[in-house]
């Protein structure tokens, strides 16, 4: 067997005068020859395989990172959405309050006027109510009231259902200028939306006889409401529904 060419074992070829296999280590006179096995990089760690663990490792990093991405998303469709609310109360999203902190008191209090005006035109009573105090609480800033503003409150009252605060509103605004066209028009609303029939008779016809004498007088709140005005009239004669005034 010491003249062999190939290993009894493998069956590598032998180099002459070789007394064992280069490759399996048995005697090249055909005696397998033990070998220890060399441990692996993973045993001599403690036993810690880390070629089996890295790809876990490298899995588990990319699901956290897919379910960051993923909750960064729903985050940002919910602050966009409640963009687009505030955009547009009117499309029913979202009601969000418009910036204001830049405006004049003035400023600030006719745009809720308008806004609670359009609100309550719409049939928004949710909105209004949300908008109401806020315009409520500008006007307090303006105080004492003229019969301009107690008019513009009295409004706002009466678009919030509030019945008795605007009712105490043009009867302040009366009481000082009886023949006032502001004070008989909320006056009359609110005799409507309370159903006192025969007060807002009464008022609708005192408003009617007075618009030509109160018009002369060229007042700064009769043209600033020129088309309030103008829809009172044709609500005494029975032309159209008060927008915000119905029973």
């Amino acid at each position: 067997m010491a003249n062999a060419k190939f290993c009894a074992h493998c069956g590598t070829s032998l180099t002459p005068g070789a007394h064992f296999c280069a490759n399996c280590g048995s005697g090249a006179d055909g005696a397998h020859a033990s070998r220890t096995e060399v441990p692996s990089r993973g045993a001599a760690a403690g036993g810690l395989n880390l070629a089996a663990i890295i790809p876990w490792f490298v899995l588990a990093s990319l699901m956290m990172a897919a379910l960051g991405y993923l909750i960064g998303s729903r985050t940002a469709g919910r602050v966009s959405a409640a963009g687009s609310a505030a955009a547009s109360v009117e499309d029913g999203g979202i009601v969000v309050a418009p910036d204001i902190s830049s405006l004049s008191p003035e400023e600030r209090v006719d745009r809720l006027f308008n806004r609670v005006m359009a609100l309550a035109s719409a049939g928004k009573d949710d909105s209004v109510a949300f908008f109401a105090p806020m315009a409520i609480n500008a006007l307090a800033a303006l105080m004492p009231l003229d019969a301009h503003r107690r008019y513009d409150l009295g409004q706002i009252h009466l678009a919030a259902k509030d019945a008795p605060a605007a009712r105490a509103q043009a009867d302040t605004i009366l009481a000082a200028q009886p023949t006032h066209l502001l004070g008989l028009a909320l006056a009359m609303r609110t005799a409507t939306a309370q159903r006192r029939t025969t007060d807002a008779k009464r008022l609708a016809t005192l408003l009617t006889s007075s618009v030509a004498r109160e018009r002369a007088r060229g007042l700064r709140e009769y043209t600033d409401h020129a088309p309030d005005i103008s829809e009172a009239l044709d609500e005494a004669a029975g032309r159209r529904t008060s927008r915000i005034a119905s029973p």
